[in-house]
């Protein structure tokens, strides 16, 4: 699990805190369900192997009415992970979760045997609660994912650092950066984590990614982040992943 996920390259204005209070109220989602699978590649197999089966599962999801998306991660930035490939669903609530799982693991879903001879995915298998922070309206499609793992500090809990985010986030997206973030609260398959939950940063692109971390390093972005956020929590440095956007929510 210390390999999974992690949290945000936010930034912040000292000036513009007390405003972004009130956006933060505005600005708070509902909770819906996101699963994480390891993945480590057959004997003999590698990505070439898996990508038709990618093309087979977003016909599969479209045929079987599954409201889902789906990704395929690879790790890029890191310091060693245990697993060659990571897949991501999310779903719009519980109740398209349970239906989409009871589809996938029926017995006469031959596609799922297709995946396990390219992919043994029993490595590590995770759920987690994602709620929106500065989250597009469409699903993402191809990018970049940054995870990190955040400790609450003592005395604060999970929804004081949900409004944290929420704040700092508004003042990212008003200072012009074009990251996406949700905030990830572990839930089924996590046990004996070493951390609270998870900041999830998203770029469509690298030149994105990059004129942030410009803002955060030399545009004073760094020491307002601490301003709002190191009140309630600590966060590790991030794993990036290439993302691969397998298939929409509402693809038909």
């Amino acid at each position: 699990m210390k390999h999974f996920l992690i949290a945000t390259i936010t930034l912040c204005s000292l000036s513009m805190a007390p405003a972004q209070s009130a956006l933060a109220d505005e600005q708070a989602g509902k909770g819906s369900p996101v699963d994480f699978r390891a993945c480590k590649f057959r004997e003999g197999k590698s990505m070439p192997d898996l990508d038709p089966l990618l093309v087979k599962f977003r016909e599969y999801a479209n045929n079987n009415d599954f409201d889902c998306a789906a990704w395929v991660l690879t790790p890029q930035f890191h310091d060693g992970v245990d697993y060659d490939v990571g897949w991501l669903g999310a779903w719009p609530d519980g109740a398209s979760f349970g239906v989409s799982m009871e589809k996938w693991t029926s017995a006469s879903n031959p596609l799922a045997a297709e995946f396990n001879a390219v992919v043994d995915c029993n490595l590590r298998h995770e759920m987690a609660e994602s709620r929106p922070i500065n989250a597009p309206k469409a699903t993402p499609q191809n990018g970049i994912v940054m995870f990190y793992q955040c400790s609450l500090l003592d005395g604060k809990s999970l929804e004081d650092a949900y409004r944290a985010h929420l704040e700092s986030g508004q003042v990212m997206k008003s200072l012009g950066s074009l990251a996406s973030s949700w905030f990830y609260i572990p839930a089924v398959g996590n046990r004996g984590i070493d951390f609270d939950y998870y900041h999830v940063v998203t770029f469509s692109r690298y030149s994105d990614m990059g004129a942030t971390m410009e803002m955060y390093t030399n545009e004073g972005g760094q020491a307002a982040q601490h301003e709002i956020l190191d009140k309630v929590a600590t966060c590790d440095r991030p794993i990036t992943f290439d993302a691969l956007s397998v298939r929409d929510h509402d693809e038909r």
